[in-house]
């Protein structure tokens, strides 16, 4: 009886009413701390796998934005940037009454109004301007619109004809090495090496970079390798099925390049006192000079065309994942089927996003959507 009422009293006591309390709070105290450390778990993992998927999806679509930007760029902008070099060469017309008042004509528009080379805009009486502004969003590259020999017309389309395998293509004017001194024992064959060896260079710029875009966009590689080095579940030769399937269809993207075989070139008949006897052909056979087609641009083929469009709007990306086991054995992923997304866009600032083929534009750039 006596230590019962110790003990009635001991409870009537201030100090010892807490004692209770803390006593039934601790368990809960205890649980609430284990379900802080759960939902961090499970939050840092939905974090790892958006990281992931954001990261995957950015460098396997950035090559494919690197090839077409350097496809635009050696389908024209390039060439021209070579060839302009010639802007400041000038050659003299011939002394007759006809080209009496004449002034010089550089040896790039020999070239530029032959058709053997796009210029930049604005100016295309001449073909020679400034490089276009950081800004611009239209370089307006084209042909020489006035070519009166062999028009660019039929190029100059998303789908441009090719040319018949028995036609000489003429790359140099006429009229003008009518009318103009271009001797080619001087300077001119000088002059049709440099731009043979420029396009052979811009050819091989472009088949060095179809193959590397070839080898990454295969199976998505990039993107499976990346999204495996960012987690930590999955394996190297399935990582990210469901979103890489996703993705694939649209990355394979592919060009066709645009040749030229039988390639016409032209010289002043010039004799031994100097006179200018007219413009005489200079047929030059590629298979037979430099053992290959010459490259001239690469195009988009249609289903390509159609993939970029695709592109340009967007494509989702979804991709489920595993949560880490959990101190009280809930299957978490059963119940709530966790999964990372984002969209994904390559875009040009065209509206059919194509900015390969005709008036190349190297400004493809991509960007993710939650």
């Amino acid at each position: 009886m006596y230590m019962l009422r110790q003990a009635v009293e001991k409870l009537k006591d201030r100090k010892a009413q807490i004692l209770l309390p803390s006593v039934l709070l601790a368990p809960i105290f205890v649980l609430v701390i284990y379900l802080l450390f759960e939902t961090a778990k499970v939050s840092m993992t939905k974090v790892r796998q958006q990281f992931a998927l954001d990261n995957a999806a950015y460098s396997q679509v950035s090559s494919a934005s690197t090839y077409l930007n350097a496809v635009a760029m050696v389908n024209g902008p390039l060439p021209y940037r070579v060839m302009l070099y010639y802007k400041d060469q000038k050659i003299n017309p011939k002394q007759t009454a006809a080209q009496a008042g004449k002034q010089p004509i550089s040896i790039f528009e020999l070239f530029y109004h032959g058709g053997g080379v796009p210029a930049i805009g604005p100016d295309y009486s001449t073909g020679i301007n400034e490089s276009p502004k950081a800004e611009s969003v239209d370089w307006g590259l084209h042909y020489d619109p006035t070519i009166p020999d062999f028009p660019r017309t039929d190029w100059e389309k998303e789908q441009p004809r090719a040319v018949n395998s028995d036609e000489w293509v003429p790359v140099m004017s006429r009229s003008l090495v009518n009318d103009y001194y271009f001797p080619a024992l001087r300077f001119g064959t000088v002059v049709i090496q440099n731009y043979l060896e420029t396009y052979v260079r811009t050819g091989a710029i472009y088949e060095a970079q179809t193959y590397v875009y070839k080898e990454v966009s295969k199976n998505v590689v990039m993107f499976r390798e990346a999204y495996y080095l960012n987690t930590n579940d999955c394996k190297k030769s399935d990582c990210a099925r469901q979103s890489a399937a996703q993705l694939r269809p649209y990355v394979t993207i592919s060009t066709t390049p645009f040749e030229l075989d039988k390639i016409r070139f032209y010289a002043s008949d010039s004799g031994l006192s100097g006179e200018h006897g007219g413009a005489l052909n200079l047929d030059l056979p590629m298979t037979e000079v430099i053992k290959d087609k010459l490259f001239q641009f690469a195009y988009l083929d249609s289903s390509s065309r159609s993939k970029l469009r695709t592109l340009g709007r967007g494509i989702v990306l979804k991709q489920p994942f595993k949560l880490p086991r959990n101190h009280f054995n809930i299957n978490l992923e059963q119940k709530y089927k966790p999964y990372v997304r984002n969209t994904v866009v390559l875009s040009c600032p065209r509206n059919n996003n194509n900015c390969v083929w005709p008036n190349p534009l190297p400004k493809y750039t991509v960007t993710l959507d939650p």
